[in-house]
């Protein structure tokens, strides 16, 4: 079995905001699209400081997904868990 090639990859900053105080929450992200597999996307994010007042983001996350928009659809999902919209 061949093993999957790296078709693309790129540096990502993704924003949010946190609600209602409106403090600002930041990842760096490396996405990576592969030619085969289930799940051929994957974004590694790692949380740049500092956190907001009395609330601990993760430190890292990743996410695997079918497309690169199912991928920010997971991150969406992952920043409403802590009330946090995209930015």
């Amino acid at each position: 079995m061949a093993k999957s090639k790296i078709i693309f990859k790129s540096k990502e900053d993704i924003y949010g905001l946190l609600l209602p105080s409106r403090e600002g929450v930041y990842y760096k992200g490396i996405l990576t699209v592969k030619d085969s597999g289930e799940q051929p996307v994957l974004l590694n994010m790692t949380f740049v400081p500092p956190h907001p007042f009395v609330f601990a983001m993760p430190l890292s996350y990743s996410i695997k997904a079918e497309s690169i928009t199912q991928a920010y659809a997971k991150v969406v999902k992952f920043f409403k868990k802590y009330g946090i919209e995209l930015h």
